[in-house]
């Protein structure tokens, strides 16, 4: 018991590091939503909101887009304009401002799938020893069933063939469950966890290093030796150098258990 007890505590501090890997591993055209298709109503409206959509520096990101706000409070763009913001505040590793421009974009547009899956992610990784954390698990457990609803409900985009268009929603569906994992690890449900682990694994188009490890913690944390041990090598062979070496010290760890008396 009190083995298991350390494996979730390690879990839960491996969270911050791991979980802020780029959320939205890549964004399905930038502002995918199964919602009608925004549009300015002027030519000023719109130079505005392509200078947001055009800008390289994030700081320069959050500046036009609450200055973008105060000129077009009405405009259709607006809830998009945050999602940039968004992930902005994301590079600028700023949580509590992608906590209020995510808020604002999902206001303007509750279904966007990659504000669903930038936040949920955060929010599931970031959630411990935070005051409003029960909050912040209860909505990135929502965001992610709303991502997976989101995602049957949004129809093939055009100039997209049905490959490409199925490899994206697989990875789509696998950070949702990515996410449902991590809540489940921060709730302290590692038995809840792998099967969601498994599903993300199993939809990614290319699984990561990060995936199998977490999943190899998972099941250790159960007593499932064997099967930990078989996640924690395939998450060492993957990487980056940062999961190759947690990986590889859970596994010595691991296999050190076996062999004590």
């Amino acid at each position: 018991m009190a083995q298991t007890r350390t494996l979730l505590a390690l879990l839960i501090s491996m969270l911050a590091l791991l979980g802020d890997t780029p959320p939205v591993k890549a964004q399905f055209g930038s502002l995918v939503s199964p919602g009608q298709a925004a549009q300015a109503q002027s030519q000023e409206e719109l130079d505005a909101y392509l200078q947001i959509a055009g800008a390289k520096e994030a700081s320069d990101i959050v500046r036009r887009v609450d200055a973008f706000a105060l000129v077009f409070p009405k405009s259709e763009l607006l809830g998009f304009a945050y999602q940039h913001q968004l992930l902005a505040f994301e590079q600028l590793n700023e949580f509590d401002g992608m906590l209020a421009a995510g808020e604002k974009a999902l206001a303007a547009n509750p279904d966007n799938l990659n504000t669903l899956l930038t936040l949920g992610p955060a929010m599931a990784s970031r959630a411990d020893h935070r005051p409003d954390s029960v909050q912040l698990l209860a909505q990135a457990e929502s965001y992610a069933h709303r991502a997976l609803a989101g995602i049957e409900k949004t129809r093939l985009p055009h100039k997209v063939t049905l490959e490409h268009w199925n490899l994206d929603k697989h990875q789509m569906q696998s950070q949702a469950h990515e996410v449902l994992g991590l809540v489940a690890l921060q709730r302290g449900q590692p038995q809840a966890a792998i099967p969601e682990f498994e599903t993300a694994i199993s939809l990614a188009p290319a699984p990561e290093g990060v995936q199998f490890l977490r999943l190899g913690l998972a099941f250790a944390s159960t007593g499932q030796k064997a099967d930990a041990a078989k996640c924690l090598r395939r998450g060492a062979e993957l990487g980056p150098t940062s999961v190759r070496a947690l990986a590889l010290t859970q596994l010595g760890k691991l296999e050190n258990s076996k062999s004590s008396p």
